[in-house]
């Protein structure tokens, strides 16, 4: 199935790539964003680490929920040429707005951590949640960056290629939609989790 995909998405696939491979707004972007965290954590605001934890992680959530029960399901009902079009513009966005989001989610969320002393008191009344939510996110992050972000990645190379490997495009867009629902679930867990912990 993948493999047939992946031959009929060479075909519809264009044969110039013009634009870069991440746009550059995005990358200004993303050090933008990346240079303020570090500024507040520096800085030791409370505020600040909220406010991006709590906006990184909704947007985090917000992502993987959507491409796990909405996105997805509608990409797989998509005939070949519309999937690879909607496919290449969607993937390079998600590659600006994802890892940062995720960096800055679980960067945040591990300084307010720290200054709650959630990491010093031996067993916390909520420790078993807390132990939930590391376990969840380190979940969420290796399916991010270790399985899901490659995918990407493959795909985007290959589409800028003359003669791009069909079947390995096939295989890497059915990697990417699986991997959307199950980080769609886990992200559920994780709503669960932090409101409880947010309602102690």
């Amino acid at each position: 199935m993948g493999e047939l995909a992946g031959s009929q998405a060479t075909a519809a696939a264009p044969k110039t790539q013009a634009e870069p491979f991440v746009p550059l707004w995005g990358i200004a972007l993303d050090a933008a964003v990346l240079a303020a965290l570090i500024v507040t954590i520096a800085r030791n605001s409370v505020y600040g680490l909220d406010f991006f934890h709590v906006f990184a992680g909704a947007l985090w959530i917000s992502i993987d929920l959507l491409m796990g029960f909405i996105i997805g399901p509608t990409i797989r009902r998509l005939d070949v040429p519309a999937r690879m079009v909607f496919s290449k513009g969607l993937m390079t966005k998600m590659m600006v707005v994802v890892p940062t989001a995720v960096i800055c989610t679980l960067t945040s969320g591990w300084q307010l951590a720290r200054a709650d002393g959630l990491f010093t008191t031996p067993y916390p009344p909520q420790h078993g949640w807390v132990v939930a939510a590391l376990i969840v996110v380190a979940l969420l992050a290796i399916i991010a960056y270790v399985y899901l972000e490659p995918a990407n990645i493959v795909v985007l190379t290959e589409l800028r290629k003359p003669e791009p490997n069909g079947p390995l495009i096939g295989r890497m867009m059915q990697r990417f939609l699986y991997a959307a629902g199950i980080l769609g679930v886990l992200q559920l867990s994780m709503i669960v989790i932090m409101v409880r912990l947010a309602t102690w």
